[in-house]
């Protein structure tokens, strides 16, 4: 990504609210067209299926946003401080 680019980013993100933020992504990644090959689109497609018969099954272990957030958060600081220890 251009210098240019990633400013116009920023200004949007920081400029747009939540709902057309949305909209924008929706509009670039209609603008690609096809960017999976079909074979990692089949691939995505069967771990749909799998996934929606785990959960109609019951057997999916559900969590809410703000856990799975909490969860990346805390994977991203871990692979930070992992990461600077390993740099110093």
């Amino acid at each position: 990504m251009t210098v240019a680019t990633k400013r116009i980013a920023d200004d949007l993100i920081a400029s747009l609210p939540e709902e057309e933020r949305i909209e924008l992504a929706e509009m670039l990644l209609r603008g690609v067209g096809d960017f999976a090959s079909p074979d990692v689109e089949e691939a995505w497609n069967k771990e749909i299926d799998r996934r929606l018969d785990e959960y109609e099954a019951g057997r999916a272990e559900l969590h809410t946003e703000a856990e799975v957030e909490a969860r990346v958060r805390n994977a991203i600081d871990e692979a930070r401080r992992t990461a600077r220890r390993r740099h110093a």
